[in-house]
């Protein structure tokens, strides 16, 4: 077995991308996102899963780029424009907000691994043909997930997908989602009750499991970690394969701080090593991980 999934398959770039769009939306439950369209000066190759490292153009505080999941992405008159969905947290991420269109965004991507599409590279998933792919989301984990949907549509896999959030306004991208998807073929949950079932979105994807037992399904899978490890405890359960897409602090993104670290297991005597999120992952086999 791969200790990740398949590698990325092009050069990233440094550059000075300049900004189409950055729309600002408030949840019910006070959290706000940053729906961010930037123009990239060249086209590159991107993979689903990859992501960016982003940060306001000429600003010295705060100093490091943050880390973005590559939302969506399209050639309009020859010429790539990238989307990507953020939370308002700390200083780097609301510098971004203040930006407006025609501002500019320094940009180094695309980073990282990709989802293993190919299903070769785990013991408990022979290479097949998904009969369906299970995509389950947490609140800004979404985006992660968006390009994964449209390539698995592509290859005539059906595709499902389960999104959790707080409050409906914490569902990042559902309208997006549901054109894509259709609405049959899309679980909400949510704390509040807001929209959807009540609750977190691992219990509908429990309870689908319970009923497509056996069924050789795939599950990805991106957000908090609490998140992630009720879902790596839920595919050991009924024994379906998972990628996990993990969420990790990183200052570089390209593996020379080593703050993104995360234990894999290892046939060692601590039973684990580490590897770096940032060009190990940030997509790995949920058998892998060691919690």
């Amino acid at each position: 077995m791969s200790a990740t999934a398949t590698p990325k398959q092009s050069q990233p770039i440094d550059a000075v991308a300049v900004i189409v769009r950055n729309e600002l939306v408030t949840s019910a439950s006070t959290r706000q996102y940053g729906y961010l369209r930037l123009r990239l000066p060249q086209p590159i190759a991107i993979q689903p899963g990859q992501f960016a490292m982003l940060k306001a153009h000429g600003i010295y505080e705060p100093l490091l780029r943050r880390a973005m999941a590559f939302y969506r992405c399209e050639l309009i008159n020859g010429q790539q424009e990238v989307e990507f969905i953020y939370q308002i947290l700390g200083r780097g991420t609301q510098s971004l907000a203040k930006l407006e269109p025609g501002d500019k965004v320094e940009f180094l991507g695309a980073l990282g691994n990709t989802y293993d599409l190919a299903f070769t590279r785990t013991t408990t998933m022979p290479e097949v043909l998904l009969p369906e792919a299970l995509l389950v989301a947490g609140g800004v984990g979404s985006p992660a997930l968006y390009l994964l949907a449209e390539e698995l549509l592509r290859r005539g896999i059906a595709t499902r997908l389960f999104l959790g959030g707080a409050s409906q306004g914490d569902l990042c991208g559902l309208e997006d989602f549901t054109a894509l998807l259709t609405p049959e073929r899309i679980t909400c949950a949510t704390i509040d009750g807001s929209h959807g079932e009540t609750g977190f979105v691992t219990a509908p994807l429990e309870a689908y499991l319970q009923t497509h037992a056996g069924q050789p399904l795939m599950i990805y899978s991106c957000g908090p970690d609490a998140m992630l490890h009720a879902v790596a405890k839920l595919a050991a359960q009924y024994q379906v394969a998972a990628q996990l897409s993990l969420e990790a602090p990183m200052a570089c993104g390209f593996g020379i701080c080593v703050g993104c670290a995360v234990p894999v297991k290892a046939d060692c005597a601590e039973g684990f090593v580490y590897k770096k999120v940032c060009t190990d992952g940030p997509v790995f086999w949920q058998e892998e991980l060691h919690w």
